[in-house]
C-alpha cells in the first residue's frame, strides 16, 4: 500500500507566493528545464507531500479517448439554386427519406425564362445559318458564287451553331431535362417554362431544409442537404503523448457500439489551439448506434506492447498541462524533475500513467502548483 511521505518545506509566503502565480501563470509561458531545484530546511509547514508509485496491472484499460461523430463530407450532397429566383414550394423535410431524382423544391426563376429564350433565338438562327450555308455550297459547287461567300456562309452556320450549344447546355445545367428541350426544338410551345425543379442528386436523408417558400436566393444558395447511407466518422483529438501510442488500423472500443472502430487517419501536425492531434475512426461495419454531432468514448488497449507493459495510478492533482504535455514532478536528489508521462482512463480522482515512470518512482501529490511555479520561473527555486 503507497504511504504519503512528507517532504521539507520553505517559508511559506514564498510557497503561498508560488502557489497563486502558478495557477495564474503569465501569457505564452515557456516550459524551462526539466530538472527544479528545490530545497527546504523545514518539513512540517510546506504541505508539498510525494507519493511512491507501485506498478499495477498490465495496461489492458488503456487510453480512454473522446471524439465526435461526424458525416464525411463525401457522404453528403448539397441541392443549391442553379440559377436565380423565388422558392414557390419545398417539397421534402428534414429526416426525411428521399431517392434519387426525387423533387426536392420548385422555383420561379426569370433567369431561367431569359436563358430560353436566348436560346431558341439562336436555335432559330442556327437553322437559318445552315439553309444559307448549304445553298451556297450549291452554288459554289456549280461556278455561280465564289469561294469567299461560300466559307462566310460556312462560318456563320458555325457560330451561330456554337452559341446554341452553349445555351442549350446553360440550361441542362439548370435543370432542363433533355426530353423537354427536345420537345421545345420541335416546336412545342408549352415544353419550356420559368418553373424549376430541383430534385435529389442521390438517395438518402434529408438532413436539413435551408430554404422556406416565397424566400428569394440567389444562384448558388443552399436549399437542402442530403446525407447519403454511408458510415459515420468519429473524429478524436488526443494529446501528444497518447499520440505516440496510436497507429493507423489500431481498434478502438466505442461505448454503446458492439462494433469495433479502427483509426483510419492520423494527423502529422498539432492543433495550434489545443496542441493536440487530430484522429479520425470509423466503425469496422455498418451498425446503427452512432448519430451525427453524437458525444462518444473510446478506449485503446496497448496489444502491441507500446507501453511500458505496467501502469500506475496516481492522484489526478499530481498531473500537470504544460505546452499541451502532461508532467508529473518525481523526486531527486536536489529536488524535483519535470517527467513527461502519458495518461490513459481514470475513475475522476485518479489517472493512470501508461508511460513516463517507473516503479519506485517518488511523485509530487501536493504542493504541485508551488512546484510548477518553481518550474516555470516564477518564484525562484526553493531554498
Amino acid at each position: 500500500m503507497p504511504t504519503l511521505a512528507p517532504f521539507p518545506a520553505a517559508r511559506a509566503g514564498l510557497v503561498l507566493s508560488c502557489f497563486l502565480v502558478a495557477l495564474c501563470g503569465p501569457a505564452g509561458a515557456q516550459a524551462p528545464a526539466q530538472q527544479i531545484p528545490w530545497k527546504f530546511p523545514l518539513s512540517a509547514e510546506s504541505g508539498v507531500r510525494t507519493l511512491v508509485v507501485q506498478p499495477g496491472r498490465a495496461a489492458g484499460d488503456g487510453l480512454l479517448l473522446q471524439g465526435t461523430v461526424a458525416l464525411p463530407a463525401h457522404e453528403s450532397d448539397l441541392v443549391s439554386m442553379p440559377l436565380g429566383g423565388v422558392v414557390q414550394a419545398v417539397l421534402v423535410a428534414p429526416m426525411q427519406t428521399v431517392r434519387a431524382g426525387q423533387a426536392v423544391a420548385r422555383v420561379m426563376s426569370p433567369e431561367l425564362a431569359q436563358l430560353q429564350r436566348e436560346w431558341l433565338l439562336d436555335h432559330t438562327q442556327a437553322r437559318l445559318a445552315q439553309s444559307k450555308a448549304q445553298r451556297d455550297e450549291q452554288l459554289f459547287a456549280d461556278g455561280i458564287v465564289s469561294e469567299h461567300r461560300r466559307n462566310e456562309s460556312r462560318a456563320a452556320y458555325e457560330m451561330a451553331a456554337l452559341s446554341a450549344r452553349e445555351h442549350r447546355q446553360a440550361l441542362r445545367l439548370a435543370g432542363v431535362s433533355e426530353a423537354t428541350l427536345a420537345r421545345a426544338e420541335a416546336g412545342s410551345s408549352d415544353a419550356l417554362s420559368p418553373q424549376l425543379t430541383l430534385v435529389a442528386p442521390v438517395a438518402g436523408t434529408v438532413l436539413e431544409q435551408l430554404a422556406a417558400p416565397g424566400q428569394r436566393l440567389e444562384a448558388g444558395a443552399p436549399v437542402a442537404r442530403i446525407a447519403r447511407g454511408g458510415r459515420l466518422v468519429i473524429e478524436l483529438q488526443a494529446s501528444s503523448q497518447q499520440a505516440q501510442l496510436l497507429r493507423v488500423g489500431d481498434t478502438l472500443t466505442v461505448d454503446g457500439c458492439t462494433t469495433p472502430a479502427r483509426i483510419t487517419a492520423l494527423s502529422p501536425q498539432l492543433s495550434s489551439a489545443t496542441q493536440g492531434v487530430q484522429l479520425r475512426a470509423e466503425l469496422t461495419r455498418r451498425e446503427d448506434c452512432l448519430r451525427i454531432n453524437q458525444f462518444v468514448q473510446l478506449r485503446w488497449q496497448d496489444r502491441g506492447g507500446r507501453a511500458n507493459g505496467t501502469v500506475f495510478s496516481v492522484p489526478a492533482a499530481a498531473v500537470v498541462q504544460q505546452g499541451g504535455k502532461f508532467y508529473v514532478f518525481v523526486r531527486q536528489a536536489q529536488g524535483f524533475v519535470a517527467t513527461p508521462v502519458s495518461t490513459g482512463s481514470g475513475t475522476g480522482s485518479e489517472l493512470r500513467v501508461l508511460s513516463g515512470l517507473k516503479a519506485g518512482d517518488e511523485v509530487a501529490v501536493r504542493g504541485v502548483a508551488a512546484i510548477k511555479g518553481a518550474w516555470l520561473g516564477l518564484g525562484g527555486e526553493g531554498q
